[in-house]
């Protein structure tokens, strides 16, 4: 334990501190800009994961069709040796493709050590009480030159970015939650897969929406500083995964209008395919129809044929007679 608290201490905590103080230092004495900019350097730094987290996206993608074959196969046997063999031949599969499940999770699980770190990092970088600022000054390395600029200025446009969000002035108390979790939807939206079954649909629509409410709702009693460096990390992460993967949260409101070329191209095709699947129906449907009256037709020209006939045969017989 103590080595994880040495390890937590100097490799997230005094690092973070000195990179604040340091952005603090050359930025014109304001805190509020340094968070800004250390976000921005955070996503910047996670773009190779994100890169990755996109490219197992695909390849989940790719092999939902064979996934959800492998659960059809499957789906009415209960036994423990039947799950057993499901849970071998999915992973199978994932091991030839290539794909991680996990991975997908990577930034998000990155995200957490790093909201943990921001939070104490922003009570040690602006403590109220003769201690806390010893304790501030034994943290910085003997490089730093934002030391001489303790005490830090802690406010940001009107806002102590060191008191809750529930202290901070009205409307932007509960406007800045809110946008907080708004911008938390987007993201776990964006890095969604596809469902191939109604259960993961299920757990999809909870975790697109129980994690964006229980951010939002935590915002509110967080230090303002980590409330806005949570949105702009979820404003510029929508950003990057924009460029990088190719799946806007534009796609929430439609690609032909809002999305790239590229989206755009795609949308245009499926609705043309689906359009001439239609049509192509239509017509079968229209091909069905008339077989049936043809052969309505034809049954009813047999008919007359046979009528026809015993009414000659039956004349024929009365003449003879």
């Amino acid at each position: 334990m103590e080595f994880i608290g040495l390890l937590w201490d100097q490799g997230i905590m005094r690092p973070m501190i000195n990179s604040l103080a340091l952005l603090y230092h050359y930025l014109f004495l304001n805190y509020g800009v340094s968070i800004i900019v250390f976000t921005v350097i955070v996503r910047v730094l996670m773009i190779p994961l994100t890169i990755r987290q996109t490219r197992q996206m695909k390849k989940l993608q790719v092999l939902q069709p064979r996934m959800k074959a492998i659960q059809e196969k499957y789906k009415d046997k209960k036994d423990p040796e039947s799950r057993r063999a499901q849970s071998s031949e999915s992973m199978s599969l994932y091991r030839e493709a290539g794909v991680n499940p996990i991975g997908c999770l990577g930034p998000m699980v990155i995200q957490m050590p790093i909201w943990i770190g921001f939070y104490r990092a922003i009570i040690r970088t602006m403590p109220t009480t003769p201690e806390g600022m010893a304790n501030l000054s034994a943290s910085f390395y003997a490089w730093n030159p934002a030391s001489a600029d303790v005490p830090f200025s802690r406010l940001f446009l009107g806002i102590d970015l060191a008191d809750t969000v529930s202290q901070v002035y009205l409307p932007l108390n509960f406007l800045l939650p809110v946008l907080v979790g708004a911008s938390m939807f987007i993201t776990t939206k964006m890095t969604s897969t596809v469902a191939v079954d109604e259960r993961q649909q299920s757990q999809q629509r909870i975790m697109q929406w129980m994690m964006p409410v229980m951010i939002g709702v935590f915002t509110y009693q967080f230090p303002a500083g980590l409330g806005i460096y949570i949105l702009l990390s979820n404003i510029v992460g929508v950003v990057i995964q924009y460029f990088v993967g190719g799946k806007q949260p534009i796609e929430l409101f439609g690609k032909l209008y809002l999305g790239t070329a590229e989206t755009r191209a795609q949308a245009i095709a499926i609705q043309t395919d689906l359009a001439e699947k239609n049509q192509n129906d239509d017509l079968d449907d229209e091909e069905i129809t008339d077989d049936d009256t043809t052969g309505i037709h034809r049954q009813e020209r047999t008919r007359g044929n046979r009528r026809r006939a015993r009414n000659t045969r039956r004349r024929a017989r009365r003449r003879r007679h």
